[in-house]
C-alpha cells in the first residue's frame, strides 16, 4: 500500500516521497570541466576516475516508523577494482544478490546532516536488475542511526519539504 499523507507545510497531498537523487559522486562534482573531459567517465550507474577510483550508483533508504515505505536517496559509493569488475560483469544478471555485500565509501555529500563523504558503508547488489542497497556502517552519525532506527513520517516530511522539493 502506497504511503498518503496531508502534508502539514503545504497542505497538499503527497504519494510517497520522491528520492533525492545525486547525478555523479560528489569528486565528479568537484571537478572542472576540463578535468572531467579527462580524467572522468560518467555513466548512469558507474563512475571512474582514471581507472583508479571506481564508484557506483545506488540506494541509501531510511525506513519511515510505522509504514512499509521509505525516504531514499539516490547516492554513489566506491568500489574496490576488483568489486567494480564482478559487479560490472554481473550487471545484466538477474540474480545480482549472489556477490554479497562489497565494501566501499560513502560519494556524496547529503545536505541536511554532517559531513557524509567517506562513510564506511557496504554496497549490497539487488535481483531483478535493481540498484544496490547502500548498507551505513553502524555508528553514531544520524543518517546512520536513522537507517537502523528509521525516520517519524513527521521528520521524513520536513527533510523533503527543505531538501528535495
Amino acid at each position: 500500500m502506497a504511503l498518503s499523507f496531508t502534508c502539514p507545510t503545504c497542505g497538499q497531498i503527497h504519494e510517497d516521497f520522491p528520492a533525492l537523487t545525486f547525478k555523479a559522486p560528489a569528486p565528479w562534482e568537484w571537478a572542472t570541466e576540463e578535468e572531467r573531459e579527462a580524467d572522468w567517465k560518467l555513466q548512469s550507474d558507474f563512475c571512474r576516475f582514471k581507472d583508479v577510483d571506481f564508484y557506483v550508483r545506488a540506494v541509501l533508504a531510511l525506513p519511515i516508523i510505522g509504514s512499509e515505505q521509505t525516504l531514499e536517496f539516490g547516492v554513489w559509493s566506491t568500489l574496490s577494482k576488483a568489486n567494480i569488475d564482478r559487479y560490472w560483469d554481473s550487471f545484466e544478471d538477474d540474480d545480482q544478490s549472489k556477490l554479497g555485500p562489497m565494501f566501499g565509501w560513502f560519494s556524496n555529500a547529503v545536505p541536511g546532516y554532517p559531513e557524509t563523504m567517506g562513510l564506511k558503508c557496504k554496497v549490497v547488489p539487488q535481483d531483478k536488475r535493481q540498484r544496490p542497497l547502500v548498507e551505513l556502517d553502524p555508528t553514531d552519525h544520524p543518517l546512520s542511526i536513522y537507517q537502523r532506527n528509521g525516520v517519524t513520517l513527521e521528520e521524513a516530511t520536513r527533510y523533503f519539504h527543505t531538501h528535495m522539493e
